[in-house]
């Protein structure tokens, strides 16, 4: 039987378990299929059945590339693991500085190397669509502000994507914006009282559609680091507990995601030479400070790693193990260093192509894309 001749249904069915970057290629070869892609039901049941085609991505240099990593002879010997760009993955140009991504979304803030401002306007962009959405700032916002990306969940089922802006350093006046995209209009929120601080080198993570910080108490400098999360269907904050105890702020905690389907967190104290990488079991959207934590793996870095806290990473289930990215000075001007590590082994590896012969940079970092069919 031709899949042409099945019932709307049953091809509805069958398409929303096919991965988005296959199913896009699909698009032009039957026009019955079409109106599918435009509508928001079945993007959503999309996104929660298909196979989940998680990409790593790199920015280097305020551009955003796709990159490979051979893991051959991984099993035995992690040393000649190589990584290396396979394209530059986003076609926005200047708007490069900061990436947001939320359900195969990305937000791009502009890159301005001489200002301090992120530009009047924003663009959110589905790479595998082409579809953006270019979004005016309701204020000139300064680098020390904070942008969150989000989603509300319907009654309907679909989601209503938001984003909020805010400035959290003393003594700034604290202000909270939020932007709807569903009214494509700013709004003031109020009744936020902060009593915390968001580490200042933590952009944010968006998973599941809410947004994660690591954050400590504001009065109190000493008090324990925690998750700070917000939720954009309550637009609240909340605090969710780590896995361990970090009362320095000196303490290197990076959050992660795997896939589109669990929160990961690394640590390594100021004083000691362990690194470790635990994983969520189970985040309570209730009681969201009763999160379940399990141990991936630990790892001693030995003195002659020193890692700082600009390090990002993404994990690799399969393989048990994790992908890190951390910087240095080098004379003037920043650089970049790979990493694979595992359970007791943690070892630098090679940067082919281009990446080895670019210029200087100011921030490079991994992270997780999984494409999708999410309109805007």
């Amino acid at each position: 039987m031709l899949l042409s001749n099945l019932a709307e249904d049953v091809v509805e069915e069958i398409l929303s378990r096919v991965p988005a970057k296959s199913l896009k290629r699909f698009q032009s070869t039957c026009k019955q299929w079409n109106p599918l892609f435009n509508d928001d039901s079945f993007t959503k049941k999309h996104f929660e059945k298909a196979a989940k085609e998680a990409l790593v991505l790199m920015v280097r240099n305020f551009r955003v590339y796709s990159v490979s990593f051979d893991l051959s002879g991984i099993h035995n010997n992690i040393d000649h693991a190589t990584i290396k760009p396979k394209g530059e993955f986003s076609l926005l140009g200047d708007y490069n500085r900061d990436i947001f991504h939320c359900n195969g979304l990305l937000l791009c803030t502009k890159n301005k190397e001489s200002s301090n401002d992120v530009g009047d306007r924003v663009v959110a962009y589905n790479p595998c669509t082409r579809q953006t959405k270019w979004i005016e700032l309701s204020s000139v916002h300064k680098e020390i502000d904070k942008i969150a990306f989000g989603y509300k969940n319907n009654e309907s089922g679909c989601h209503s994507y938001k984003i909020l802006m805010f400035t959290c350093y003393k003594p700034v006046f604290d202000k909270f914006n939020i932007y709807e995209f569903s009214s494509n209009s700013w709004r003031v929120l109020y009744g936020i009282t902060r009593d915390w601080n968001a580490a200042s080198d933590d952009g944010g993570l968006s998973f599941k559609g809410n947004t994660y910080w690591i954050a400590s108490d504001r009065e109190n400098i000493l008090d324990e680091l925690f998750v700070l999360r917000f939720d954009f269907t309550e637009e609240r904050f909340q605090r969710l507990r780590l896995p361990f105890t970090s009362t320095r702020s000196s303490d290197m905690v990076v959050l992660s995601t795997v896939r589109e389907e669990q929160l990961a967190v690394l640590f390594k104290d100021t004083v000691g030479s362990t690194m470790g990488i635990w994983l969520t079991n189970k985040i309570d959207d209730d009681e969201p400070n009763n999160v379940s934590w399990c141990m991936f793996f630990k790892v001693d870095l030995h003195e002659k790693y020193r890692v700082s806290h600009s390090m990002s990473f993404v994990v690799d289930e399969e393989n048990k193990l994790a992908v890190c990215c951390d910087r240095y000075l080098e004379g003037c001007d920043f650089n970049s260093r790979i990493y694979i590590s595992r359970e007791d082994e943690f070892r630098q590896v090679d940067l082919l192509g281009d990446f080895v012969i670019q210029p200087k940079h100011y921030w490079t970092f991994l992270f997780t894309y999984v494409p999708s069919l999410v309109q805007i």
